[in-house]
């Protein structure tokens, strides 16, 4: 794909009962012309032979070795080819609005580095479970930044292996300030191989 606006990032690592379902999501954008880069982190269970059916419609990075999320995450912002970049966890999924609403808002206002979007607790069957304010309730992904000015800044540090968001807004600092959408495009999805159950950090100045 030539010169998407976004590019969505989907790092994975054996959540091949749920890889699918996120790619579907992310391929569904309407009204914005998006990339989808999948960064598989060496996964040992069947998550490469359920990406294969998609293989003409996003682009698949084979990590060697496990590098974990954060690495992971810096080799697709790498191979980014839009202006924007929004990372989406492996499980989780988004409506077909999110990227067209919050490259909107990043193109009106020029001054923000990123915007982030409320975002709904499901279940394994897609049931939802409770709203989330993202401002107050945090979560690592579903936040869209200048590709241009995350690249500068460095990025994710790779030696992360979770919180990696956290780590990125203190090495940034006052810099770092998350404009916010009160609409809840992201879905998180709930289940006993999360990495967080409860909001990763405190305090965002919004």
């Amino acid at each position: 794909m030539s010169n998407p606006d976004v590019s969505i990032i989907i790092t994975n690592y054996n959540y091949s009962r749920y890889i699918a379902r996120c790619i579907r999501s992310c391929l569904s954008q309407k009204n914005v012309n998006v990339e989808v880069i999948v960064v598989d982190d060496k996964s040992t269970d069947k998550s490469w032979e359920v990406m294969v059916p998609f293989i003409d419609d996003i682009r698949l990075i084979k990590n060697k070795k496990n590098l974990g999320v954060a690495a992971s995450a810096n080799k697709g912002i790498k191979a980014a080819k839009g202006q924007f970049v929004i990372r989406v966890d492996a499980d989780d999924y988004v409506s077909h609005d999110m990227c067209y609403f919050m490259k909107e808002y990043l193109e009106a206002n020029h001054d923000a580095f990123c915007v982030s979007c409320d975002y709904i607790l499901v279940d394994n069957y897609e049931n939802i479970l409770e709203r989330k304010y993202a401002e107050k309730d945090n979560i690592s992904c579903g936040i869209m930044y200048r590709r241009d000015l995350l690249v500068e800044m460095g990025a994710y540090d790779p030696n992360m292996r979770h919180k990696e968001e956290e780590n990125l807004r203190k090495r940034l600092g006052d810099f770092y300030k998350i404009h916010h959408l009160r609409y809840p495009f992201y879905r998180y999805r709930m289940h006993n191989k999360n990495k967080t159950k409860e909001p990763e950090y405190e305090g965002w100045e919004i």
